[in-house]
């Protein structure tokens, strides 16, 4: 064979011996990336708490059973519970809920407190939307609260400033629909429907005091 034939023997045998030591065994056969897909997030419930700065009627439907009709509530978050429980807290539960709301209407923590967009909520109350009552101490900043001002109380290790059950002679008001007023602090689950916040539960926390009426029961 002559030289420059063999040199390309040589040559081409090294070539093949280079391709087959850099190629990938099946087990390591290089596999694309998975693709990512992103998918937008479900609409889910949502929870806004703070006090009612407005609260405007919406709708003509009537609620069956009690009358009450659509309501447009825009929440102010900024107002924090502490701040503005404060002033309101008071040793029984028993206040009606016109004075309720008035009362928290001219609370320093509402009057104070900005109301930029960003700190606005609106919701809508509708028939089919659950309201009740909730009681909170002064230093509850984060549970749903209790269902009366005893256990609310309890919750927190505090005196019943009634003395116990014999003493105690009315039941603590309890807010409906036709209730929600400027001033109150309220704390609600909703759901984006039709374009608006659609109310499920809208809970109007009332603070309680201890037997010395200190918000909080002085801690």
């Amino acid at each position: 064979m002559s030289r420059p034939a063999l040199r390309w023997a040589v040559c081409g045998l090294a070539a093949a011996l280079v391709a087959l030591t850099s190629a990938p065994s099946r087990g390591q056969e290089k596999k694309d990336p998975p693709k990512v897909t992103h998918q937008k997030a479900k609409p889910s419930a949502e929870r806004a708490s703070g006090v009612i700065i407005k609260a405007e009627p919406v709708a003509a439907s009537r609620a069956k059973g009690n009358g009450a009709g659509a309501v447009r509530l825009t929440i102010n978050t900024s107002a924090v519970w502490r701040d503005w429980a404060r002033d309101q807290a008071t040793p029984n539960a028993n206040q009606s809920p016109r004075k309720a709301a008035e009362r928290g209407a001219n609370s320093v923590a509402t009057k104070g407190e900005p109301e930029t967009k960003d700190d606005l909520v609106v919701i809508q109350v509708v028939p089919e939307s659950r309201v009740e009552t909730r009681f909170r101490t002064l230093l509850d900043e984060t549970s749903k609260g209790a269902p009366t001002p005893d256990q609310a109380r309890a919750d927190a290790g505090q005196k019943d400033p009634a003395g116990g059950a014999k003493t105690r002679v009315a039941k603590p008001v309890r807010f409906t629909a036709a209730d929600l007023k400027p001033g109150l602090f309220i704390e609600a689950d909703f759901r984006r429907a039709s374009g608006n916040n659609l109310a499920t539960t809208v809970a109007v926390v009332r603070p309680v005091s201890d037997a010395s009426g200190t918000p909080g029961g002085g801690k």
